[in-house]
């Protein structure tokens, strides 16, 4: 199983990034088109949870074979092996998966449902659960976010940059697929209005932590704290859900 992967700058184009999409291929692609995202140049990279709950959740995982398409993995990309090895075929598991948005699977067909087996699930495996673009404009990418496991307090600890790449810990790996501990901490008040995300007036950056964007956690609008960029807007979770996408170079120092 992959960790941690880092890529080099885009040197022919631009790199954009994008939050949780579960299922929505067609909102996705409507969003790259009007952006002008061109993939002979270009790259889209992905917070994760790019299945479940929408309506096309098994073309939308098939982007991860094109050349364009980063990502990290998702806590529902994550669970989907053992998915297929229990739940699906356990009496009473397509009911149950109604419940998650995991009954995409029992409409498969049966060439489809061995592709899924055969050549998603390998990559899967592969995908990363921390990325790092390098370069004048660099940044992070984790599904969740980088609260160390087992550490309490507000403010919550994080993983600096130093130590992120190295993890080995298999609770703080779960962390960096679940956590929403750090969304949580963010003061009552409201956040400032920054015109296409929202932010906390001086506790935008961290010392130590590079910029990372993150999903997991539904967001009506993207909030930048403690180094955070939430970018999932809640795309096949509420009925005005959308797909956030943006260019990377406009956020990263």
């Amino acid at each position: 199983m992959a960790f941690f992967k880092s890529y080099p700058a885009n040197a022919h184009g631009s790199d954009f990034v994008v939050g949780d999409l579960h299922g929505h291929r067609g909102m996705l692609l409507d969003e790259l088109e009007r952006l002008g995202f061109d993939p002979t140049r270009d790259r889209l990279f992905c917070t994760g949870d790019l299945i479940d709950r929408g309506p096309d959740s098994f073309g939308t995982l098939k982007l991860i074979l094109e050349p364009w398409f980063y990502w990290v993995r998702g806590n529902h990309e994550d669970e989907l092996s053992a998915f297929l090895e229990y739940q699906y075929v356990a009496p009473g598991g397509e009911a149950a998966a109604r419940e998650t948005g995991q009954d995409w699977v029992y409409r498969l067909s049966e060439e489809e449902l061995a592709y899924l087996r055969a050549v998603l699930l390998p990559k899967i495996e592969d995908a990363p659960l921390v990325l790092r673009v390098e370069g004048e404009s660099s940044f992070w990418m984790a599904h969740a976010d980088r609260g160390v496991f087992g550490r309490y307090g507000d403010p919550l600890p994080l993983l600096d940059d130093e130590r992120l790449p190295f993890i080995t810990d298999d609770n703080q790996l779960e962390a960096l697929l679940w956590s929403r501990r750090l969304l949580r901490q963010i003061p009552r008040q409201e956040p400032t209005d920054r015109g296409a995300y929202l932010a906390v007036p001086g506790m935008e950056l961290e010392n130590g932590v590079g910029l990372t964007f993150v999903g997991h956690s539904y967001v009506q609008k993207p909030v930048l704290y403690r180094s955070h960029f939430f970018l999932d807007t809640g795309a096949g979770t509420t009925p005005s859900g959308r797909v956030t996408v943006l260019q990377a170079k406009n956020w990263c120092a």
